[in-house]
């Protein structure tokens, strides 16, 4: 592939971008690519310039996506100062004392989980870290997280599978198609719920008392509802798939500090994150040592780039679990930076703490990426132990 001709949905970008990325920072980190009519950001100082400054619109790059149906107001899509409003009004579902009520339960979810995963592959049988472990429990723990009632996990797997297809800029969802109306039913159910809270600490019954304190709008609640599963269910499960590979398979499995899983869990994120881009445009002229981006023009912010730049990280390219300092990208910065990073870390923690350092070394019997540019994550991952 040329270099010149950068796309990220090529498939040898898709199989395995960071070739590409440093082919990108090795002739400058700021291109422009007349084909995608677009400038790509590859190392981190400018991509965190990029996210941090307010002569870049996150709504404006959204316009980016290659889709016909609109986006709704959400935080997603907006700038200041509606940006802060929305985000705002569902912030407080992420702060610590939610978070902690949630623990308990979490703790308990991810043991069983983890542990019976364990176990089967104790007995020497295969496990698919995506569909027997990550996607139930990215499903599980975003439900609950939205306060929906136990017997409605069924519907929310359906849904939440279904509307993830609006996360990727490339794919254009038909809204009168299965993801159009599998949004319709679940929002039409959450604003029953929003009406009708079962848990007062849910997500649904914030962004209820949001819209009771006129904060929001009705709609702007339930769109705000909608982007936590757009943007949670499918990267949730990524990571915690990325993150279980690594310490059950591979040289690292097993090599961690049980006293620090944190470190784990950020340099998982580091190394391979689910989201590996975010879009802005150029609202006035900006010079990146001697390149200017005009105004008006796309920018593209290469977070997995960033996140494996020699110059901000030693030995950017090697996965080190016990790695101290380490500012990555995965979770974006500035105003936009990611709502659910907090649960993301918490869950990490957790899982980290779940897998035995005794667990057998395994080994990976089946790999296949899924058919989205974003997120970047495995619809299938086997393993087992023994021989492949």
């Amino acid at each position: 592939m040329p270099d010149a001709a950068f796309d990220p949905r090529h498939p040898q970008i898709r199989r395995d971008p960071y070739p590409a990325y440093a082919a990108l920072r090795g002739r400058g980190s700021v291109q422009h690519v007349p084909s995608a009519g677009t400038w790509f950001v590859a190392d981190h100082r400018r991509c965190l310039s990029v996210l941090t400054d307010a002569r870049f619109s996150a709504a404006q790059g959204q316009q980016l996506r290659l889709r016909r149906t609109p986006l709704p107001a959400t935080m997603l899509s907006a700038d200041p100062p509606d940006h802060q409003r929305l985000r705002a009004a569902a912030s407080p579902a992420m702060e610590p004392r939610a978070l902690q009520v949630m623990t308990p339960w979490l703790e308990s979810l991810i043991a069983e989980s983890v542990g019976a995963a364990v176990g089967t592959l104790r007995s020497g049988a295969a496990v698919d870290l995506v569909g027997q472990v990550a996607q139930p429990l990215a499903v599980a723990v975003l439900a609950r997280f939205l306060g929906l009632p136990a017997a409605d996990l069924p519907s929310f797997a359906h849904w939440g599978h279904a509307v993830s297809v609006n996360l990727d800029p490339f794919a254009d969802p038909d809204a009168s198609g299965a993801a159009g109306e599998a949004m319709h039913v679940m929002l039409q159910r959450f604003a029953d719920l929003m009406h009708r809270p079962v848990d007062r600490h849910g997500a649904l019954t914030l962004l209820a008392r949001s819209h009771a304190d006129g904060l929001v709008s009705p709609s702007e609640a339930l769109a705000a509802a909608g982007l936590l599963v757009v943007g949670g269910l499918e990267p949730l499960a990524g990571f915690v798939t990325g993150l279980l590979a690594v310490l059950v398979t591979g040289p690292h499995a097993g090599d961690r500090d049980p006293a620090r899983p944190r470190s784990v869990v950020e340099e998982v994120l580091r190394y391979d994150a689910p989201i590996q881009f975010m879009a802005r445009r150029a609202l006035a002229d900006v010079d990146f040592g001697g390149v200017v981006i005009p105004q008006g023009d796309h920018v593209v912010a290469l977070l997995g780039s960033a996140n494996r730049d020699p110059e901000r990280f030693v030995r950017a390219d090697q996965l080190d679990l016990a790695r101290r300092v380490n500012p990555h990208l995965s979770f974006g910065a500035g105003p936009h930076v990611c709502l659910g990073a907090p649960l993301v870390r918490l869950l990490g923690d957790l899982v980290v703490r779940a897998v035995p350092a005794d667990v057998p070394r395994l080994i990976v019997r089946e790999a296949e990426l899924t058919h989205a540019v974003v997120p970047r994550c495995h619809s299938r991952l086997v393993v087992a132990a023994g021989a492949p």
